[in-house]
């Protein structure tokens, strides 16, 4: 499952697959790269877990990221994310969460379509 979307200069795109019953997710924009990958399992803060490359700054975005998912599809969800772009402004640092929100979003919204279509 991919989604992308655009604002000016800013281009993020999310990908999701499952496994098994959880789901890895890649959040990259600009020169994509690994960052910050964080882990979270339904239930709690004190059930993820966080790794960010020093000089990074993707750790707070993939850590809400997989919060949000976790708790919503009731598994286990891996985000791993990478953003750069040149000389970025406060303003699209908050483009880009809000970018990464609407993706999130977007793509919880397609799985439970998708989940709700699935034969047993």
């Amino acid at each position: 499952m991919r989604f992308c979307l655009c604002q000016g200069r800013l281009k993020l795109e999310l990908c999701a697959l499952r496994m098994g019953r959880d789901l890895q997710v890649i959040l990259n924009g600009g020169a994509a790269h690994l960052g910050a990958v964080a882990l979270a399992a339904p239930g709690g803060a004190a059930e993820a877990k966080l790794l960010v490359l020093p000089g990074h700054r993707e750790d707070q975005l993939a850590w809400r990221m997989a919060r949000r998912m976790a708790d919503a599809l009731s598994c286990t969800v891996c985000v791993s994310a990478g953003i750069h772009y040149e000389n970025i402004s406060k303003e699209e640092i908050a483009a880009v969460e809000r970018l990464a929100e609407t993706l999130t979003e977007r793509c919880l919204a397609a799985l439970a379509t998708q989940h709700k279509d699935e034969a047993c």
